[in-house]
């Protein structure tokens, strides 16, 4: 079947992203990999570390989706000086938050470790890795920038290929530096820290070179200039996506803990379906993007009979793409799942919730597209209002009410969260329909 020039388009800039998260993901699994052979005690200070980074990972997200909306109308109306502005603006911003997040993990590591509930033990073998990766916080938060500004002009292929550079040389680092080689001695559990943070500098200076080749893009001293209306502009647009990101942050917290009281067998379940979902879930965000990019261009360009097009695709292909994998998952995961445990029970309960989020994936599809469409369009309340109502009072009380109290388990887990998306998917068809206005930024 033949693809429509809008859905070509669409595909061929959400395919590279799509690619790109996978990669991100890697640095993740080599992490893992490596730092598995240090005993059990390593592998739990880093995930007592990744419950703060992937909070600030959601801040830098927000701050580069702000960049990317901005930055995309200004590329489609080719106003190159104000193009340039917002980049200056975007990465300024990411420094500063990144900053501020740096001083607070090194300053208070001690009382931030406790508040995990980390033992003392865990907690002396932690420091020195927490303040190292959130340490050095400012180079993840420039990295997320500086790739959204390629992403932003329609380039995703440009931060995949240095995404694949990126992890080669993780990998490297992270062997030398946790286990040595020759001469070199090993630093164990702060070498892959050391690692990690390295790679993302690389990354960061390889797209600043790469960026310095394209012109709209390209900063040189004379775009080193606050402008007060665009920052405030830039801020009042950031902080809703921020603290739409981090509601959706801090409810998964909550729920993950009624959830680990259910057990060991149920927990495992939800962890390894969650890990198997990421399959799907990292192609709607591909889409995302390019339906941000796409419809920020387009209505920089004064196009708006090709936002509804950019849309519609985005929604399509995602939803499709996302229910065809998460089905064939849920199909195969009685074998699939034994890479992960040989707890019979436990592989059931994946089954079962694989297909119940089979059955969610065209609602998913929507919210995760119609949230970047909405922000596109100049809008970053509105998906804020409608992140804080699905999770805290669908989904989180949802789990709460028939998960928890009523005892239903894992089953009544991802019916809530199934539930949620729809009822999300609802709301912005609702907007679609009635509230569908595109606002000025500046």
């Amino acid at each position: 079947m033949k693809l429509p020039g809008k859905a070509k388009e669409v595909l061929g800039m959400a395919l590279p992203a799509i690619g790109e998260s996978y990669l991100q993901s890697l640095l993740g699994v080599a992490d893992s990999f490596f730092i598995a052979r240090l005993g059990l005690l390593a592998i739990n200070a880093v995930g007592v570390t990744n419950m703060y980074s992937l909070t600030y990972v959601g801040v830098f997200t927000a701050i580069s989706a702000t960049l990317s909306v901005f930055l995309s109308r200004a590329f489609g109306a080719k106003n190159t000086e104000e193009s340039k502005s917002v980049i200056f603006h975007g990465l300024l911003l990411s420094f500063i938050i990144g900053l501020l997040f740096s001083v607070i993990s090194v300053v208070f590591a001690q009382p931030l470790l406790e508040l995990t509930g980390a033992d003392e033990h865990l907690r002396n073998t932690a420091i020195a890795y927490f303040k190292v990766v959130l340490g050095l916080t400012p180079f993840i938060a420039l990295f997320a920038a500086q790739s959204a500004s390629f992403r932003a002009i329609g380039d995703t292929k440009t931060p995949l290929r240095v995404g694949i550079e990126m992890n080669v040389v993780h990998v490297i680092l992270d062997y030398l530096f946790i286990f040595g080689a020759g001469s070199l001695h090993g630093f164990g559990l702060t070498g892959a820290a050391i690692a990690m943070v390295l790679a993302r500098v690389y990354g960061f200076i390889r797209l600043v070179i790469k960026s310095q080749r394209i012109p709209v893009i390209a900063l040189n001293r004379n775009d080193f200039k606050i402008i007060g209306k665009l920052a405030r502009s830039m801020i009042r647009f950031a902080v809703p996506a921020t603290v739409e990101r981090l509601s959706m942050r801090l409810g998964q917290v909550l729920y993950f803990g009624f959830i680990v009281r259910m057990g060991t067998d149920v927990y495992a379940a939800h962890n390894i379906a969650g890990t198997i979902t990421t399959f799907s879930s990292t192609i709607g965000g591909g889409f995302a993007v390019a339906a941000s990019t796409l419809i920020g261009q387009s209505i920089g360009r004064n196009n708006w009979s090709d936002v509804q097009e950019y849309r519609k695709w985005s929604y399509l292909q995602s939803a499709i793409s996302m229910t065809v994998i998460t089905a064939i998952l849920a199909s195969t995961s009685p074998w699939t799942g034994r890479f992960f445990t040989t707890n019979e029970q436990v592989i059931h309960l994946i089954m079962i919730v694989l297909f119940i989020d089979t059955l969610s994936q065209p609602f998913l599809a929507s919210v995760t597209v119609d949230t970047s469409v909405v922000q596109a369009s100049g809008n970053s309340k509105f998906p804020m209002v409608v992140t804080i109502i699905g999770i805290w009072l669908i989904r989180t009380l949802g789990v709460y009410i028939f998960a928890w109290r009523l005892d239903f388990g894992l089953l009544a887990v991802w019916g809530s969260i199934a539930v949620d998306n729809a009822f999300r998917a609802g709301l912005f068809m609702w907007y679609r329909r009635n509230r569908n206005v595109i606002k000025q930024l500046v």
